[in-house]
């Protein structure tokens, strides 16, 4: 029996049952103990009675004596009496036989009628549960009965509410908004996969966009992947970079998607900054292991982005002044209740400070602009259309200037096809380009440029057989155009030749294929297949060479061209194809603890190479082809999670251990120049990163906070490079600590810290010296056989907000950060040079990037 929820001692009375119904002892008990009683009379026994005699029972006693051997149990809520049928447990022989109905709908914030991705719909009578999907969208299946149901989401209030199930039921619910803040900063939605009948295969982080504002800021922006950075797994390459490095792969290795459209450079103003503006984002998730197969063409990890949609309620404006940059976000609806928008924009004003000024000065500008139009056609079918533009300008002087940016769009169809079957079809474009100008001397001046185009369609399905069986499924197909460059004269009197290398066209074609099955309430299994094809377009220029310049053999011999190949006709030349199979199980060990296990082969058709030491716009995306394999990773992970004290605490600590195949390079003193003959110039080898990564979080009360832990080993092997012995990669850092705590001062006061430590990063030192045309030139040594000192510093913020309360149409929030407080001459790199004291000696000059650096942040909505 289920009894009493309640822990007062219950009323006692005087009961007196000969023979009587069970309908007429349920109405006699109601009147005598003022309880309403909820049932199906088709569930109370007929020809059985109701015997039972005491002067000092409780109703708990009585019920008990009335439902003993009978297939009903009950539940006591305050004055409500819920019988219900007795659940025979859904993972036995028997309950897999009971004919199910499902229960499905949508979860919406009451406030802007957005749908809510990732809720937790759970039904503890059954010990059941699911999540809703991108869309805000949920189906589970259960045998006919009377259930209580609990729906919970980071943000928003649980709502426990009951349904009766006798055939397909739509339940579709607005969540509330906590009026007072959480304290978790950055959700591990595994570790609450013990107690909401959801165990997860995938190793996901998922990201509050609300609280990343409360955290220390440099110069007054929230980032939400500076935010990531805190969690093990996830490396900056540099100090303050925002760009990502994943147990232990490239920064070019990671899909971001914005949408479900990718994103090749995801970083603002030479890689401090990423393009993610927190007053647009709706949902931030990141895999980096167990990933599911709808995801691929990258090797090491996925980081996905979902804008929100806009408020279909009212129209509300928001924004934020920070100490550089300003951001402005309008919302509402086109039609109420059918149809909304949300536009939001960011830039900083640094330059409007410079007018008047001689145009010559540095500048650094950058902006971003992103919007979304959402459109419920019917119950049954949503368009959404969302675009995203930004912009990086850099100039230094009369030097050089650079700009760079992304392009994006996407129209998406969502649709309901049944109670079980969910679909999206999306179309979708991405472009990347960036533009370099080099003029100290107007001689040699000259311009280059480099643009990449996606064209994109995407089907993808959703079939939930069962509480115990959901199946995905999809197709996707991708038109690539990478434009390689050219280099035209800048000014009139330039000498340089112009060059333009051929356009590289490319056909890439996927389905993928998600099983997931739920042995029982214990032991969940996830498979995963995805099959891809990249097909190379036959260019106009076909080079022959004296040997094949991606030979083994031949790797280290600058190939010669012997023969060139001209084609009219459009055909395809060259193809790969892969099966990368995606294996997870995840074990509910005790009631709060879990262990789970993976495999992921991720194959990555395109791969970045630096042209320069200057960060985020100076690569090439270079494209698998005849001469070029696509990159292949082969992980697996272990990982066990354990929380203490209702989930108050939490510990969580993973193994890793990836290899990967045909890792590009460019070849040692090789032409790093705009060329069409790239093959010529790259290596292939082979890389293996391992390491162990832990967690231990404390997520609730005043004082919050985690400390993390990544030992990590990440290397290279070349047979060019260091004599074919492996070697560390730049992305090597054997320990990185990260220290968050945050402290609730006041109901309206906040106070962050957050302390980084990471051991140095490996770099090629000089072995020795010599000259040429009279100057003097460092001779350099094994490739990154050297590493800087380690880095550590100290970021604190406080947070004055005012709290959300009803009634009020308007909040604001006001945050003072200080990077770096005590100051730390983090070394960035060295430049090596002719020493000022004795010219024929070289001396290192260590190149810092921050001191103490103070700002500050104020966010408004209306």
């Amino acid at each position: 029996m289920l009894g009493y929820t309640q822990e007062e001692k219950p009323d006692h009375y005087a009961f007196n049952f000969k023979n009587t119904s069970y309908h007429d002892a349920i109405a006699l008990i109601s009147e005598k103990c003022s309880l309403n009683f909820i049932y199906s009379d088709d569930n109370l026994p007929i020809v059985k009675k109701v015997n039972f005699e005491s002067e000092d029972a409780t109703v708990d006693d009585v019920l008990k004596t009335m439902f003993k051997g009978k297939f009903l149990d009950y539940k006591i809520i305050g004055s409500d009496v819920i019988i219900v049928v007795k659940r025979i447990p859904l993972d036995s022989k028997e309950g897999r036989l009971l004919p199910r109905y499902p229960i499905n709908g949508f979860i919406r914030d009451i406030t802007s009628n957005e749908t809510v991705i990732g809720a937790t719909i759970y039904l503890e009578d059954l010990e059941i549960g699911t999540v809703s999907n991108f869309d805000g969208f949920y189906s589970i299946s259960v045998p006919m009965g009377k259930y209580a149901i609990k729906i919970k989401s980071l943000g928003f209030q649980e709502l426990d509410t009951l349904i009766n199930v006798n055939n397909a039921t739509n339940l579709s619910v607005s969540l509330d908004v906590l009026n007072t803040k959480l304290r978790e900063v950055v959700i591990l939605s595994s570790n609450s996969e013990l107690y909401e009948g959801n165990l997860k295969l995938s190793n996901i982080t998922a990201v509050s966009p609300e609280v990343t504002n409360e955290l220390p800021m440099v110069l007054g922006q929230s980032d939400i992947i500076k935010s990531l950075q805190l969690m093990p797994g996830f490396k900056s390459p540099n100090e303050g970079s925002s760009e990502l490095s994943v147990r232990g792969g490239g920064t070019d290795q990671n899909l971001f998607l914005i949408d479900n459209v990718p994103i090749y450079n995801a970083t603002h103003s030479l890689g401090f900054y990423s393009i993610f503006n927190t007053s647009s984002i709706k949902n931030v998730n990141t895999y980096k292991g167990g990933i599911p197969a709808q995801y691929g063409g990258r090797a090491s990890s996925v980081v996905d982005v979902h804008l929100k949609e806009g408020n279909n309620q009212r129209f509300r404006v928001s924004g934020g002044i920070g100490t550089i940059s300003a951001n402005l976000t309008l919302e509402g609806p086109i039609k109420k209740d059918k149809a909304s928008f949300i536009i939001s924009g960011r830039r900083p004003y640094t330059d409007l400070l410079q007018i008047g000024q001689d145009n010559d000065v540095n500048t650094i500008l950058f902006y971003d602009v992103s919007s979304k139009f959402k459109y419920q056609i019917n119950k049954n079918n949503t368009l959404t259309a969302s675009s995203y533009f930004s912009r990086d300008r850099l100039s230094f002087q009369n030097i050089s200037s650079s700009e760079w940016g992304n392009n994006t769009g996407n129209i998406s169809w969502s649709s309901l096809l049944s109670p079980k079957t969910y679909s999206d079809l999306t179309l979708w474009y991405t472009i990347y380009d960036v533009s370099n100008i080099v003029n100290s001397v107007p001689e040699t001046s000259y311009r280059t440029t480099y643009q990449l185009n996606d064209y994109g369609l995407k089907y993808g399905i959703e079939q939930y057989f069962s509480p115990f069986i959901t199946l995905k499924a999809g197709i996707e197909t991708v038109a690539h155009v990478y434009n390689q460059g050219s280099i035209t004269p800048y000014e009139d009197v330039s000498i340089i030749n112009p060059t333009e290398p051929q356009k590289i066209r490319a056909l890439e074609s996927s389905a993928y294929m998600d099983y997931e099955w739920n042995i029982n309430n214990k032991l969940k299994i996830g498979l995963g297949l995805r099959y891809s094809r990249f097909d190379n377009i036959e260019n106009e220029r076909e080079y022959i060479y004296d040997v094949d310049p991606y030979e083994s053999e031949a790797k280290s011999i600058s190939s010669q061209v012997i023969d060139t190949v001209y084609n009219n006709s459009i055909k395809f030349d060259h193809n790969y194809q892969t099966l990368d199979p995606r294996l997870s199980l995840s074990v509910a060990i005790a009631k709060n603890q879990s262990f789970r296990v993976s495999f992921d082969r991720m194959t990555q058709y395109s791969q970045e190479l630096s042209l320069s030491n200057l960060p985020s716009n100076s690569g090439v995306w270079i494209p698998s082809d005849k001469y070029i394999a696509p990159l292949i990773n082969n992980q697996i992970s272990m990982g066990y999670l354990i929380d203490f004290k209702d989930q108050k605490y939490d510990f969580s600590i993973d193994s890793y251990y990836k290899t990967s195949q045909n890792v590009l390079e460019f070849k040692p003193n090789g032409r790093y120049v705009i060329t069409d003959q790239i093959e010529t110039d790259v290596i292939s080898g082979d890389g293996r990163s391992y390491g162990i990564e832990s967690i231990v979080r404390k997520r609730k009360g005043k004082l919050t906070g985690s400390l993390s832990y990544t030992y990590s080993f990440s290397l290279n092997n070349f047979k060019e490079i260091n004599n074919a012995s492996w070697h560390p990669t730049n992305q090597d850092q054997r320990h990185v600590f990260n220290l968050l705590t945050s402290f609730q001062i006041t109901p309206q006061l906040q106070f962050s810290a957050v302390w980084n430590y990471a051991s140095g990063r490996p770099y090629t030192a000089p072995i020795g010296k010599y000259y040429k045309d009279g100057f003097l030139i460092p001779l350099y040594g094994d490739k990154n056989s050297s590493r800087l000192p380690s880095t550590h510093h100290l970021d604190i913020s406080l947070t004055f907000y005012r709290m959300m309360t009803k009634g009020k149409k308007n909040e604001s929030s006001f945050n003072f950060s200080i990077y770096n407080i005590y100051a730390r001459k983090n070394t960035y790199s060295y430049i090596f040079r002719s020493s000022q004291s004795n010219p024929e000696e070289l001396e290192a000059v260590k190149v810092y990037l921050f001191s103490i650096l103070p700002s500050f942040s104020y966010n408004f909505k209306f």
